[in-house]
């Protein structure tokens, strides 16, 4: 720009020094050679022109020659007026609803963010991958386990818990569920009866009034029949307790296959009964309150809440170091969906728009005061030489086209006066 300028520079003055010799000669020589009257008329208004336009010109930016005419140097000397004077400009003129409005609301920002989103899916699971584990590590455990226990807390206590517990069993027992739940609860009782065999074998066996200890008054008896009798009485036991489970056993499975046994008539009523009580008791609505409470201030939900941050931070740092992280995968697909919802589903890109807009719209025009002052503080801390030569450098190419036309207007102006006086001297 600047060669531009200084070409543009010595065109002009080559044009000016150019009318000025040819003004001299034309002056010389027009006392033999009249008709060179036009041509002197043209260099002599080129050269009045040429001089007024350059010292125009040069006056804006410095002192003609140095020297300090008055008005001259004009932009130097008014460096803080043409620093408000810009401002105003572009607050007033540029930086208003009405200019930025219409421009900004046509900007498809929806569009913009599903492109960028679709491009960098994959980058932005890869940093995460990178920074997650160290912030995970970063993160104080204390602090953590705090937050979850008082926000476990808080749950435990805000929760209504007598209608949630009925609204979880209705849909057990509408979902059929609760068959399911009965059959498992018999099978264990069951399993555990047969498991305990033995230990239901002695407890019957001591039921039974047959004993060596009878014989006590009559040692000799005792010594020969007493093992005999307490034989008999394990076999007695054993022989009950086989029954009795077997018995137990035969009614469970019963109750397992046959929906009209007692057990299982007996168990629905009485489940269909504290669905009703947790849905209408006050009192058994105050025992699900103080169980809460009890819940709440317990040792379990601080060790609970303790054990799932561990847990938890374990998981993450496991799996994003993993080449097949599922968290990565997860963040991919759900940036690429959410890059394809805003670009298919109208209303929602139409609404991002909209809602976008608004705000940038909404930060530009508080900002006008903030560049009000970025401007006048810029232009107030040039330099005056250096804004000069800013100013110069952007608009001097043109002003010295203005010098130029100015030089060739004023000739031909200078021509036209001197065939009006021609004309009229006749």
């Amino acid at each position: 720009m600047k060669t531009t300028l200084q070409k543009m520079r010595w065109i002009a003055s080559g044009a000016l020094i150019f009318c000025f010799i040819g003004m001299i000669c034309c002056r010389l020589g027009e006392a033999h050679w009249h008709w060179l009257a036009w041509p002197l008329a043209f260099f002599e208004a080129a050269t009045v022109g040429a001089l007024a336009d350059w010292f125009a010109v040069v006056a804006l930016f410095r002192h003609p020659l140095g020297i300090p005419i008055p008005h001259t140097a004009i932009l130097p000397n008014n460096k803080a007026r043409v620093a408000e004077s810009l401002a105003t400009f572009l607050e007033e003129g540029f930086l208003t609803e009405e200019q930025l409005g219409p421009r900004i609301r046509k900007i498809d920002f929806a569009g913009m963010i599903a492109r960028w989103l679709s491009a960098n899916a994959d980058s932005l699971g890869r940093r995460v991958g990178k920074y997650a584990p160290v912030l995970v590590e970063k993160i104080p455990s204390e602090q953590i386990t705090s937050l979850l226990t008082q926000r476990a807390r808080h749950v435990i206590l805000t929760a209504n818990a007598a209608p949630l517990l009925a609204g979880g069993l209705q849909t057990l027992t509408g979902s059929g569920r609760d068959r399911e739940i009965f059959n498992s609860v018999v099978i264990s009782f069951r399993d555990l009866i047969a498991e305990n065999r033995e230990t239901i074998q002695t407890k019957i066996s001591e039921e039974v009034p047959i004993s060596s200890d009878l014989l006590n008054a009559i040692p000799f008896l005792k010594n020969a029949a007493g093992p005999a009798l307490d034989h008999f009485r394990n076999q007695i036991a054993a022989a009950v307790a086989n029954r009795t489970i077997e018995k137990i056993h035969t009614a469970l499975n019963e109750a397992c296959s046959n929906r009209d046994h007692p057990l299982w008539v007996s168990f629905q009523t009485r489940l269909n009964q504290l669905i009703t009580d947790l849905e209408s008791s006050p009192e058994l609505a105050a025992k699900v309150r103080a169980m809460q409470e009890a819940l709440a201030n317990s040792p379990v939900v601080d060790d609970f809440s303790r054990k799932a941050w561990v847990e938890l931070a374990e998981f993450l740092k496991r799996d994003l170091a993993a080449a097949d992280s599922v968290i990565l995968q997860k963040i991919s697909e759900a940036l690429l969906s959410a890059s394809r919802e805003l670009t298919e589903n109208t209303p929602l890109r139409e609404g991002t728009n909209t809602f976008l807009a608004e705000q940038v719209l909404g930060a530009a025009l508080a900002a006008k005061p903030h560049i009000r002052e970025i401007v006048t503080s810029t232009i107030n801390a040039w330099d005056a030489a250096e804004m000069t030569d800013k100013l110069e450098a952007t608009v001097g190419t043109d002003l010295q086209f203005i010098r130029l036309n100015g030089t060739v207007v004023g000739g031909l102006i200078g021509v036209a006066i001197h065939a009006l006086f021609v004309f009229l001297l006749k």
